[in-house]
C-alpha cells in the first residue's frame, strides 16, 4: 500500500446530504496538512483585515478555522480530489449558523467513527483486535487510522510480550 492509497482511502471519505437539502457532498477526513492549512488560512485572513489576535476576537479566530477545516473537508462526490466550493467566499455564502453547526456534528462524528482511540477500546475490543492483527496483520494495520493509534498499540503490544515467559534454551523432547 502507497501512501496515495492511505489518503485516498474509502474509509476517509462519506458521502452526506447538504443539512436542509437532498443534495449529496462528500466528506474527507482532514490530514494534518489540512488542518495546518486551515489555521494559516484563518491567520492569513486576520493579519489581511488587520484584526489582532485578542481576547474579543479569539472566538472570531476559532470560528474561521472550523470554516476553513469544513471548507478543506468538503469534497465534490463525483469526484472526491476536488473541492465542492470554488473557494472559501464562495463557502461562506452557502454557511449558514446552523448549516455550519450541522456539518461540524457531521465531521466530528464521522472523524470519531474512522479514528478510534485505543484508549477507548474496551478489553474485549483489544482483544479483538490482537486476534486479528495475529491472523490478518496487514488487513488490520490498515485500519488503523493515525500515528498515535499505531504507536499505542505498538506499545501495548510490546509490553504484553515482556510479560510472556521467557525461553530457557532448552529445546522440547530434550
Amino acid at each position: 500500500m502507497n501512501l496515495k492509497q492511505i489518503l485516498a482511502g474509502s474509509d476517509n471519505i462519506k458521502l452526506l446530504k447538504w443539512p436542509g437539502s437532498d443534495v449529496q457532498v462528500a466528506m474527507k477526513i482532514l490530514s494534518e496538512s489540512d488542518r495546518q492549512a486551515a489555521n494559516f488560512a484563518a491567520e492569513r485572513l486576520f493579519k489581511a483585515q488587520k484584526i489582532e489576535a485578542a481576547l474579543m476576537t479569539m472566538t472570531t479566530y476559532e470560528e474561521e478555522v472550523l470554516t476553513q477545516m469544513l471548507f478543506l473537508s468538503l469534497r465534490d462526490p463525483e469526484d472526491t480530489t476536488k473541492p465542492i466550493f470554488v473557494n472559501i467566499s464562495e463557502f461562506r455564502e452557502f454557511l449558514t449558523k446552523g448549516i455550519k453547526t450541522d456539518l461540524v456534528m457531521e465531521y466530528l462524528n464521522f472523524e470519531k467513527e474512522t479514528c478510534s482511540n485505543l484508549d477507548d477500546l474496551t478489553q474485549e475490543e483489544f482483544d479483538v483486535l490482537y486476534t486479528n492483527l495475529k491472523k490478518k496483520p496487514d488487513e488490520t494495520l490498515e485500519k488503523v487510522s493515525s500515528l498515535r493509534q499505531a504507536k499505542k498499540l505498538l506499545l501495548i503490544l510490546v509490553s504484553q510480550q515482556k510479560t510472556l515467559p521467557q525461553d530457557n534454551g532448552l529445546l522440547f523432547g530434550q
